[in-house]
């Protein structure tokens, strides 16, 4: 195989009995059979809709992960969400932050049990460093030139609270965004393309698709699945490609593997 690596694959055009496969950097490959496994495809944040946020996104005082708790040392801190991400942030920026909010829309969290648990008993410390801010959502941002100054909340009755803030940590989850593909023509449901269960064929003719992004009836998203739905795609573009060529079908453990 020719591995081609850092690159994206922008374009899936046919061609006669072929298929033009044009990648991000301009690299064009003839091919007669494509697989497509692109897994769920890219993983972005849910970022809240708040205005003005790109600007505190670019200088670091809202994000969407932690890469170094040590950064928030004496700053204070509001996280948004009710998972497991914000909980267990909240209880590990409990003895590194000066002060952390933990805003949710709903007095009920959803983590684990042993985590909020922990949580609940930082936030029935008297004059603790961890606050529940409940029933409250996200409702604006205060500051200027990427400084975050205050994280005002609001209720669903629209009552509002000012949260002095340096830090917005918002875990609102990931969505999943399959980029170009979705431009090919595929018949696609909910974002993931659906195969023929048998051959992983696409209703493209000559394109496959495996893995998480393939989708059928029942399906069990396993990687054990994935691999059997490769070697189902295999076989079938060798089928497509050779029509009226015999297939021998013979298994690793009795020809060995190549050195």
């Amino acid at each position: 195989p020719r591995y081609l690596l850092g690159q994206r694959v922008a374009k899936l055009e046919p061609v006669g009995n072929a298929w033009h496969v044009t990648a991000d950097q301009g690299t064009r490959i003839e091919a007669r059979a494509v697989i497509i496994a692109a897994g769920a495809g890219a993983f972005g944040p849910n970022r809240p809709p708040l205005e003005g946020i790109e600007a505190f996104e670019a200088s670091g005082a809202v994000q969407y992960y932690v890469k170094k708790a040590e950064a928030f040392r004496g700053k204070s801190v509001v996280i948004a969400g009710g998972g497991d991400s914000a909980v267990d942030w909240a209880v590990i920026l409990a003895d590194i932050a000066a002060k952390v909010y933990v805003v949710h829309r709903r007095a009920k969290f959803r983590a684990l049990p042993e985590s909020i648990s922990k949580l609940e008993v930082l936030a029935a410390k008297p004059n603790g460093r961890v606050e529940l801010v409940t029933p409250y959502q996200l409702h604006r941002l205060e500051g200027g030139n990427g400084m975050l100054g205050a994280v005002v909340v609001a209720t669903l009755e629209g009552a509002e609270r000012r949260l002095e803030a340096d830090h917005l940590l918002a875990f609102f989850g990931l969505s999943m965004d399959i980029g170009a593909v979705a431009q090919w023509g595929l018949e696609l449901e909910h974002n993931h393309i659906r195969v023929d269960q048998g051959t992983a064929a696409t209703n493209l003719s000559g394109v496959y698709a495996v893995g998480d992004i393939a989708t059928y009836p029942h399906k069990l998203k396993l990687i054990a699945t994935g691999f059997a739905e490769a070697a189902q795609a295999a076989h079938a573009a060798y089928n497509h490609l050779n029509p009226d060529k015999p297939r021998h079908f013979q298994y690793s453990t009795t020809q060995g593997v190549p050195v």
